[in-house]
């Protein structure tokens, strides 16, 4: 039986950015949803507000009976679940049909035109880009992001199912299940060394999910990588090239040379060099489904960015900026931008490390980046789906740090932390559960300017 001929979905770990977005898909099919999550979030609210029943408890009394007939109701699972959770075992005793989210994800895009995009870094900023540009086109698609984007306060767009658009996630291997009629490619990098042997083997992977694109597929690869297809980088050699790029007015100006064209001042509606590149791979996509270049252009320049990703989220009286970054590589790319934007400020960072995996396997790497800032705290590893691993915690990274300007904290000492700090740029990293301090952070830079 498909996962799509279900009548009802029971979503474990429903609040999650992936999950959520395939509920909230799943309820525009006229299907019946309800799920378990650990705890309340922005994702779970609003699916409340869509009238999506979610309990936050482990207790299995309390799920609708109507999710307990086990030949109509498909449960879908997240592996950021404990194996232990009592309601996903409730299931599994009960004999209910139980995939994971991927399982699902892959049976929805691939029964129609896909556009997937992949790569260590930078998927939810392409996706959400070129999301954008289709939105403000006559196409009919649904795109699936993992991040919520400005002005539409969601992580799915829902304009038709003509195309889909989606995050390949290298993680767990589940981008080896989509069957793209176009890809992208954005990078390759060491990460999920837990599921991984070594960056070989993720290189490996990488050319599956290639070779998985359907008959007559087009693959976009960043020009670093040896791939048959259209390149595009700031290599003379690249297919697609950025020229002329600058910043100005909190905006990133470019001009991009494809085709024996060039697009000359192209304006995104955002910071940080490394987002002209994921601009230039939807800008191309885009161009690849005949979308008009001013269409392109127009909706780059009105692009509303996305939560978490190099937002500025203040200006006065001091900047403030925070970001999804939880690799090391991540973190190089927004040191590098905004020492490029405010070259004259020091600069305090405020990092979570995410899982102790991660943390043990780039120990170094995450050491040299952030000793580059001016001062670093840093806050306890935020776990997600892992267990504690002996002898591995942010004092691993602390120990290794080759600036003496740096401070292991609580999220609670923050306020103190910046009430002392007369740093004038503060940037907040990771992707645990640091994003719900943006709020604290920003209340207590206002009110130590009035102090």
């Amino acid at each position: 039986m498909n996962c799509l001929e279900y009548t009802n979905y029971y979503f474990i770990g429903i609040g999650g950015i992936g999950m959520s977005s395939l509920a909230e898909y799943m309820l525009h099919l006229n299907k019946k949803v309800e799920g378990y999550d650990r705890e309340k979030s922005f994702q779970s609210n609003r699916l409340n507000k869509l009238g999506i029943r979610i309990i936050f408890s482990e207790n299995e009394q309390i799920i609708n009976s109507n999710f307990k007939n086990s030949k109509n109701t498909l449960i879908v699972f997240t592996p950021a679940i404990d194996k232990k959770n009592k309601i996903l075992n409730y299931f599994k005793s009960n004999n209910f049909k139980i995939v994971k989210r991927a399982d699902l994800l892959a049976d929805i895009v691939n029964s129609s035109f896909c556009i997937a995009i992949a790569g260590t870094h930078g998927k939810t900023t392409t996706t959400s880009i070129l999301s954008h540009i289709l939105y403000n086109s006559e196409l009919k698609f649904t795109s699936f992001i993992g991040g919520v984007l400005n002005k539409y306060e969601s992580n799915i767009m829902i304009k038709g199912s003509k195309i889909f658009i989606v995050e390949a996630d290298e993680y767990d291997k589940t981008f080896l299940k989509i069957k793209p009629n176009i890809a992208s490619i954005l990078n390759i990098d060491g990460d999920h060394y837990d599921i991984y042997n070594d960056i070989d083997d993720i290189r490996n992977s990488f050319k599956k999910f290639a070779n998985n694109l359907k008959k007559n597929g087009i693959l976009f690869h960043n020009s670093t990588l040896n791939y048959n297809g259209i390149s595009f980088g700031e290599d003379s050699f690249a297919d697609a090239k950025i020229i002329n790029k600058k910043n100005y007015n909190d905006k990133l100006i470019f001009d991009i040379q494809y085709q024996n064209n060039v697009y000359k001042n192209i304006v995104l509606n955002m910071l940080g060099d490394h987002n002209a590149s994921n601009a230039m791979a939807a800008f191309i996509i885009a161009i690849s489904l005949d979308i008009e270049s001013e269409i392109i252009i127009k909706a780059l320049k009105t692009f509303p960015g996305i939560k978490r990703r190099f937002s500025v989220e203040l200006k006065n009286p001091k900047i403030f900026i925070d970001d999804y970054a939880h690799h090391p590589s991540e973190i190089e790319s927004i040191y590098n931008s905004v020492k490029s934007l405010y070259p004259n400020k020091k600069k305090l960072v405020i990092f979570q490390p995410h899982l102790f995996s991660r943390t043990r396997d780039f120990l170094r790497e995450f050491a040299e980046a952030l000793e580059k800032f001016d001062k670093i705290a840093l806050l306890d590893i935020y776990p997600a789906r892992e267990k504690p691993i002996n002898g591995v915690s942010s004092k691993s990274i602390f120990d290794k740090i080759n600036n003496k300007n740096k401070v292991l904290i609580e999220k609670s000492g923050i306020p103190e932390l910046l009430f002392e700090d007369e740093h004038e740029l503060v940037i907040s990293m990771g992707a645990g559960d640091i994003g719900d301090l943006v709020d604290t952070i920003k209340k207590t830079i206002i009110d130590q300017n009035e102090n």
